[in-house]
C-alpha cells in the first residue's frame, strides 16, 4: 500500500499568497481500477465527512487498483466567506457557476485553471464521482448517459435525476459533460444538504460508494451493505415559489410524498400578524429540496419536488 500527496499550483492571491489543490492517493500497489472522486468544487459543499471516513477506510481494505481523492477542489470558492456563511456556489469575480469552466485553460481565468487541473487529473481515470450537496435536500444521484444507469443500481441510492448533457447547453461546461466527452464514465451525487452534518445521508453515500468499489473488486463485497432492492430515476421537477415576502415554514419534511391539495408550506406576512397563507401541492410527488432559509422575497424558490408521473422505478441486482 502507497499512500502519497500531490500539491498541484492554481495561482495565487494579489497579497503572493500561493493556491494549489490537493490530491490524495491510495494506491494498492496491484493492477486494477483507477476511481476519482472529488469534493468541494462549490465551497460551503460539505461532502468531505465521507472523504474522511473513505480516505480511513481504504487504508484498511483496498485490494487493488487506486484511488484518487481531492477534498477541497477549489481553494478560492472556500475563502467566500459572509460572516458564517461560506457562499461558494459562484465565482465572485466572474459571476460565474464554478462547475461551469470546465476543461478548463491554463491561461485562462482562476476558475478555468482550476478547472483545467481538475480535469487532467479526473480524465486520467476509469470512473470519476463529483460529490456536490444542494441547498436543504436528501441524497440524489445526478447521471447524463442512460448507460450509467448500470452503476446506478449497483451505488444504489434511492433517487437519481437524469440530464441529458449533450443537449443542455447550460450544463456543456460541467465536470460531468466534459468526462463523457472523452470517455470516462462518471457519476454527480448529491450527498445532502449545503454546509451539514447528515449522519444518515453521509452512511447512505458512504456505502453506495464501497459498493462501486467492490463491484471494480477493489475492496471484497463483504465489506459493503448489499444496495436496495430498487431504485428510482426522474428527469422532470416541478419549483414553489414564495407568493410574497415573508418568513416561511415547510409543512413536511425533506423526503416526504406529497400528493396533490398537501399543504407545503406555510407563510407569515408581517403586514398581516397573527394569519398565514397556506400553499398547496399541484402535484403528487416527493419532496427533495428545499431553499436553507426561512426568510423570503417574493419569487424566491422555495421546495423543489420530484414527480409521479415521471419517476421510474428500476430493480437493482440485490
Amino acid at each position: 500500500m502507497k499512500i502519497s500527496k500531490q500539491t498541484n499550483f492554481v495561482g495565487s492571491t494579489p497579497m503572493g499568497t500561493e493556491l494549489s489543490i490537493l490530491n490524495y492517493e491510495i494506491d494498492s500497489e496491484k493492477a486494477g481500477k483507477h476511481i476519482y472522486i472529488q469534493s468541494g468544487i462549490h465551497g460551503g459543499e460539505i461532502t468531505q465527512w465521507i472523504l474522511h471516513e473513505l480516505f480511513s477506510f481504504l487504508k484498511a481494505n483496498l485490494q487493488q487498483g487506486k484511488v484518487t481523492l481531492v477534498p477541497c477542489a477549489n481553494p478560492v470558492s472556500w475563502t467566500q466567506r459572509v460572516y458564517y456563511s461560506t457562499n461558494g456556489k459562484f465565482d465572485f469575480y466572474m459571476g460565474k457557476d464554478w462547475n461551469r469552466n470546465f476543461p478548463g485553460n491554463a491561461d485562462g481565468s482562476m476558475g478555468e485553471r482550476i478547472a483545467g487541473i481538475l480535469f487532467g487529473n479526473a480524465q486520467k481515470a476509469d470512473f470519476a464521482l463529483d460529490l456536490h450537496t444542494s441547498r436543504e435536500s436528501i441524497p440524489f444521484g445526478i447521471y447524463s448517459r442512460p448507460e450509467y444507469e448500470d452503476i446506478l443500481k449497483i451505488i444504489g441510492i434511492k433517487y437519481n435525476q437524469f440530464i441529458d448533457m449533450r443537449n443542455a447547453s447550460a450544463y456543456a461546461n460541467t465536470l460531468n459533460a466534459c468526462l463523457d466527452s472523452v470517455g470516462v464514465p462518471n457519476l454527480c451525487i448529491e450527498c445532502g444538504s449545503h454546509d451539514a452534518y447528515e449522519e444518515k445521508n453521509i452512511h447512505e453515500v458512504m456505502e453506495g460508494i464501497k459498493r462501486l468499489l467492490a463491484s471494480f473488486e477493489m475492496i471484497d463485497k463483504k465489506q459493503c451493505t448489499p444496495a436496495p432492492a430498487e431504485i428510482k430515476t426522474f428527469a422532470k421537477t416541478v419549483k414553489y415559489t414564495a407568493p410574497k415576502g415573508c418568513v416561511l415554514l415547510l409543512a413536511k419534511p425533506l423526503g416526504s410524498k406529497v400528493q396533490n391539495g398537501d399543504d407545503l408550506f406555510y407563510c407569515y406576512d408581517n403586514n398581516e400578524l397573527g394569519t398565514k397563507e397556506t400553499v398547496k401541492s399541484k402535484h403528487n410527488g416527493v419532496l427533495f429540496k428545499a431553499s436553507p432559509t426561512h426568510i423570503y422575497w417574493s419569487g424566491d424558490d422555495v421546495v423543489q419536488l420530484l414527480l409521479d408521473e415521471d419517476t421510474r422505478t428500476i430493480a437493482t441486482a440485490a
